[in-house]
């Protein structure tokens, strides 16, 4: 083969290669939006909080920042009458991507504001926003999500994006329009998501028919509603805690940059244990006091104060839902009387001094009336799966 000849050969791979890079990236901004399955819930859901969190961007208030432990486990209503300041339940599921869960409550923080973080033990193995899920979701429900994002951010998010999923995103949108499970997918637009949820709040004794939706928050973000079935018993660590501990730049460095921001505008950070089932967890293990203790040293580095210890939390296994992380609201009362304890231990920000019923106090002392009381896998390996799904 001769050198003109074998350049020929290059120049045409090269050439193919790069229309095969347009076509795809056609494909790819071609599929934003395309209504796949996947769980609408948080979309409508990450709304209701968001309302919840403007409605307080200018009252002193503590904010409990997680996933669905949170969302069923923090009665943020008990908190906040036991200590006098407005309290919300900003939890909705362990799969939003930490920078994620922190990036929605930055706008809405001030100062003499409270965030607690009772994160589930997974997020702080956590190596990126750009997981399987999270970019499922985000193309679904949020494609304004990725055009926002900077130019490498863009790169990143779609070298993340599995190519079956463009693909699938790709047949929705173009056979969408005749399918009804895809059409019954419609996004809400948010004015419709905030009228349902306050039509549902005056309600006298209202109760929601799903457990995941958008109307199972009360009017403190805690969940309303609780499945009876029994939790399903898992074998090995259920919490990824008893592992060979790994050191994630991503959460570290995310957790780093929220609580700088944090003390700049005199909002005060805490750390709290996720609750977890009896036994479930042995914390005399080595690994499990190893990764304990790594987690607490990066916390001391950081000077955030956290809450008890992490076998403070456990919980008998008949306190629990369909979930390891959700309990009902026996197992909440419970866990809520253990975690007022700690609470109550922080003279820095919480009054020991009762309020009375005509006002209430706030970290600062100010008193004010009463009445101011954004994983599903779609990894489809054949084309005939990725149809089947639609």
């Amino acid at each position: 083969m001769t050198l003109s000849t074998a350049g020929k050969y290059v120049g045409i791979i090269a050439l193919s290669l790069s229309v095969l890079s347009v076509l795809y990236i056609g494909a790819f901004v071609y599929q934003l939006g395309a209504l796949v399955p996947a769980e609408y819930w948080i979309y409508e859901t990450q709304i209701v909080k968001r309302e919840l969190l403007a409605e307080h961007r200018d009252k002193r208030k503590i904010l409990f920042v997680a996933g669905s432990s949170t969302f069923f486990g923090i009665d943020a209503g008990r908190i906040e009458q036991a200590l006098g300041t407005d309290t919300l339940n900003l939890g909705v599921s362990i799969a939003r991507p930490f920078a994620v869960m922190v990036n929605d409550i930055m706008p809405y923080v001030q100062t003499g504001d409270v965030v607690i973080f009772p994160l589930e033990y997974e997020l702080y193995h956590a190596e990126t926003t750009y997981t399987d899920w999270f970019t499922n979701q985000v193309m679904a429900w949020d494609p304004d999500y990725f055009w926002e994002l900077h130019a490498t951010e863009k790169v990143r998010f779609m070298r993340s994006v599995l190519p079956q999923r463009v693909l699938l995103g790709a047949i929705t949108k173009a056979v969408g329009s005749h399918l009804e499970s895809v059409q019954a997918r419609q996004l809400k637009p948010p004015d419709h998501i905030r009228s349902l949820i306050r039509a549902a709040w005056s309600q006298p004794n209202y109760r929601p028919s799903k457990m995941y939706s958008l109307l199972n928050n009360d009017r403190h973000g805690n969940a309303i509603m609780r499945t009876p079935e029994p939790v399903v018993v898992s074998t090995g660590d259920p919490y990824e805690l008893d592992i060979d501990f790994i050191d994630s730049p991503y959460f570290w460095s995310t957790l780093q940059g929220f609580v700088e921001h944090c003390r700049a505008k005199g909002v005060s950070v805490y750390i709290a244990w996720p609750l977890v089932v009896s036994e479930k967890l042995n914390f005399r293990s080595s690994r499990v006091t190893q990764g304990v203790s790594e987690i607490m040293g990066r916390l001391r580095e950081m000077g955030i104060s956290v809450l008890g210890n992490p076998s403070d939390f456990q919980y008998d296994i008949g306190h629990f839902t369909d979930k390891l992380y959700h309990l009902t609201l026996q197992g909440r009362a419970e866990h809520i009387a253990r975690l007022l304890a700690h609470l109550m231990n922080e003279p820095r920000l919480f009054l020991t001094k009762k309020h009375t019923s005509a006002t209430k106090t706030s970290f600062y002392g100010t008193a004010r009336p009463a009445s101011c009381v954004a994983p599903m896998r779609l990894c489809h390996r054949t084309l005939s799966p990725i149809v089947n799904r639609l």
